[in-house]
């Protein structure tokens, strides 16, 4: 499921928003967690921080999105 989601996404230029994400899920008919959209966000940073000259640009926006959504 979280592979679909990913796939859907792998050629965007930046990760998707939160809400983009449970968007897809709900697209696909799929029922979703919070532990679900984390591990989608850090699957997708990883596969397009593998397609990207700047490595770790998307971890390093993934994490500043934790921060303000967590703290």
């Amino acid at each position: 499921m979280i592979e679909d989601i990913v796939s859907f996404f792998e050629n965007a230029e930046e990760v998707p928003s939160y809400y983009e994400i449970c968007g897809a899920y709900i697209e696909l008919g799929e029922g979703f967690s919070e532990k679900m959209i984390v591990e989608t966000e850090l699957k997708l940073a990883l596969t397009l921080d593998s397609k990207c000259v700047k490595k770790d640009y998307h971890w390093d926006r993934i994490k500043s999105r934790w921060r303000e959504r967590w703290c």
